[in-house]
């Protein structure tokens, strides 16, 4: 499955109530409509500049047996989860490497039947031996987040990390792509005003590497962090140079390049669309060895369609598809940003 594809075909539907209308269905058919985004631990190697990790007030570390993942909330996301989720992401807000039983819960999520498994990480943990029991297990896709593609840069956004494994990280996933053609590599990149002219030595550093997405990210406030500088200026006068001539080439690559567009990059602090909210609230899954994203779920003892029940999920989605206007009403608005799916 290509969940990039599918991605692509749901973007070209404009119809809010036929998009909804496809969630019903999958819901009341009891198939795949979820993503299930787990973070195994809650601590990161690195403190990154952008990250809620680097925030200098706040003591960041890697928490002990309460942060980390137990055989027994494993089993119950397995059972509970795995079966609706048409994805698991694996890495969401900390750093996944410094989790020990990965191939536990890849395999878990093969055998429960997920469709697409990807893991987000730095890299800068990564092993060569560790990666290919990862892609074995059945692990399609890794992300690496990466800002900065020179030394100073890439060490002054992430720091703790050392450019040079990333360059040896470089040639690991070249071979583990050789050796596995099906494998996914993905690097999000976000962007701000001392980065976003890095990119001009992307396609040098790949050295070669065939990147199957790459994410453009504009810089957000998403939290507090070390770095404090949210403006979009450099960006903006940076597009057409850096970022137009990259889009191009990952269309003649055939590289799934996802990047607003230049007018796109003013939504970030103007537009609001309350379908994009309604559908995460759905469809977006965020645990942790110590629950979930969703207030009404009772951790460890809902099953997945106690919790529905309970939240009257059925009857709500239905409902939007009747009366949207009114539901898009009662919704909060977020930043959120357009990705144009090239």
């Amino acid at each position: 499955m290509n969940i990039y594809k599918i991605l692509k075909i749901f973007t070209k539907f404009k119809s809010r109530r036929l998009k909804l209308f496809g969630l019903w269905v999958m819901h009341i058919m009891h198939r795949r409509y979820i993503g299930v985004f787990l973070d195994p631990v809650l601590g990161c190697n690195l403190r990154c500049r952008m990250c809620y990790m680097s925030d200098p007030s706040i003591e960041k570390r890697e928490l002990g047996g309460e942060g980390r993942l137990t055989d027994e909330t494993l089993n119950y996301i397995a059972s509970t989860f795995f079966p609706y989720a048409l994805k698991l992401q694996i890495g969401c807000a900390t750093e996944p490497t410094l989790y020990k039983g990965l191939v536990k819960i890849i395999e878990k999520a093969r055998q429960k039947g997920v469709p697409y498994i990807s893991m987000t990480t730095n890299g800068q943990l990564l092993s060569e031996e560790t990666l290919r029991k990862l892609v074995d297990a059945g692990l399609n896709e890794v992300t690496l987040s990466v800002h900065g593609l020179q030394k100073d840069v890439y060490e002054n956004m992430m720091k703790g990390a050392k450019f040079e494994r990333f360059q040896n990280l470089i040639q690991i996933l070249k071979r583990t792509k050789k050796d596995y053609p099906g494998f996914k590599i993905r690097i999000n990149y976000v962007m701000n005003h001392d980065n976003v002219n890095s990119l001009r030595s992307l396609y040098a550093v790949l050295d070669g590497l065939k990147v199957d997405v790459l994410q453009l990210r504009p810089i957000q406030k998403l939290g507090e962090s070390d770095y404090k500088d949210f403006s979009l200026d450099t960006i903006r006068a940076s597009y057409d140079e850096v970022l137009v001539p990259i889009i191009n080439q990952c269309k003649a690559d055939g590289t799934v390049c996802l990047c607003p567009t230049k007018e796109n990059l003013d939504s970030l602090e103007e537009s609001f669309d309350p379908l994009v909210d309604y559908l995460e609230e759905l469809t977006y899954y965020y645990m942790t060895e110590k629950g979930c994203n969703k207030p009404q779920l009772e951790w460890k003892r809902d099953t997945f369609k106690e919790y529905h029940n309970k939240k009257g999920t059925e009857k709500d989605i239905r409902n939007s598809i009747l009366h949207w206007k009114k539901k898009a009403d009662t919704l909060h608005s977020t930043r959120k940003l357009n990705y144009s799916v090239n």
